[in-house]
């Protein structure tokens, strides 16, 4: 049972990264924010479990992070008002989680001898974990330093509640995949440092991980079709 479960790990991950990132299309603003990103980062959290549980050293580092999480979520369910402190906890669990996952994704997808339908969305799903920690890392240069960016929404956060987590994960990935709209902005230094990283891990990415896996599949049509 657990080998096929494993077999899927893949497409189990890139779904849940689907309903973190466009599930509030679908989903009223306030529902979604409060309920469903929770559950679908939960599920993430499953996910990136299922990922490593061959690698016994990071199995129980991620098992725990998932219990403490599932702790966090029904804590704050139970009550009106999320400390800003389990905030912040939140936070440093699902930053620490990307950060290694991440690293698993890519090495899986880059040892992989064979390219198959899973591999490609195991390639897709890298990428979007790389743009998931550039949010990340935008939001910890936030935190710590406010003001760091501004322009698009931003300057609505006591309006709308949830401006600067959206507006950040649009401002990762724009500059990730090099549109570049230029409606939010870095300023402080530390913040235009942190868009050039982001902007150089999404090419590097494209040209290095995307091209080996792409080559295999080449090299891998090409002996099908002599054989």
């Amino acid at each position: 049972m657990f080998k096929r479960i494993y077999s899927y790990r893949f497409e189990f991950f890139f779904v849940t990264q689907l309903v973190i990132l466009f599930g509030s299309l679908l989903i009223p603003g306030h529902v979604f924010e409060d309920t469903i990103a929770p559950i679908s980062f939960l599920l993430n959290l499953i996910a990136g479990v299922i990922f490593i549980s061959k690698r016994k050293e990071l199995f129980w580092f991620f098992l725990i992070l998932l219990i403490a999480s599932s702790f966090l979520f029904g804590f704050a369910e139970t009550h009106d008002e999320k400390p800003l402190l389990v905030s912040y906890i939140q936070f440093a669990i699902y930053f620490s989680f990307y950060l290694f996952v991440t690293y698993e994704i890519i090495k899986q997808v880059w040892q992989t001898p064979e390219v198959n339908k899973t591999i490609i969305y195991g390639l897709i799903s890298g990428f979007i974990s790389l743009g998931l920690i550039g949010f990340f890392i935008c939001m910890s240069i936030e935190l710590t330093n406010p003001n760091s960016f501004e322009g698009g929404l931003l300057a609505m956060q006591g309006v709308q509640p949830n401006a600067l987590t959206e507006q950040l994960m649009y401002f990762s990935f724009i500059t990730m995949m090099s549109i570049g709209y230029g409606d939010i902005l870095p300023i402080t230094p530390l913040a235009q440092k942190a868009a050039i990283l982001i902007g150089l891990i999404g090419q590097f990415y494209l040209v290095v991980i995307t091209a080996v896996v792409v080559g295999k599949f080449i090299n891998q049509k090409g002996v099908k079709s002599e054989s």
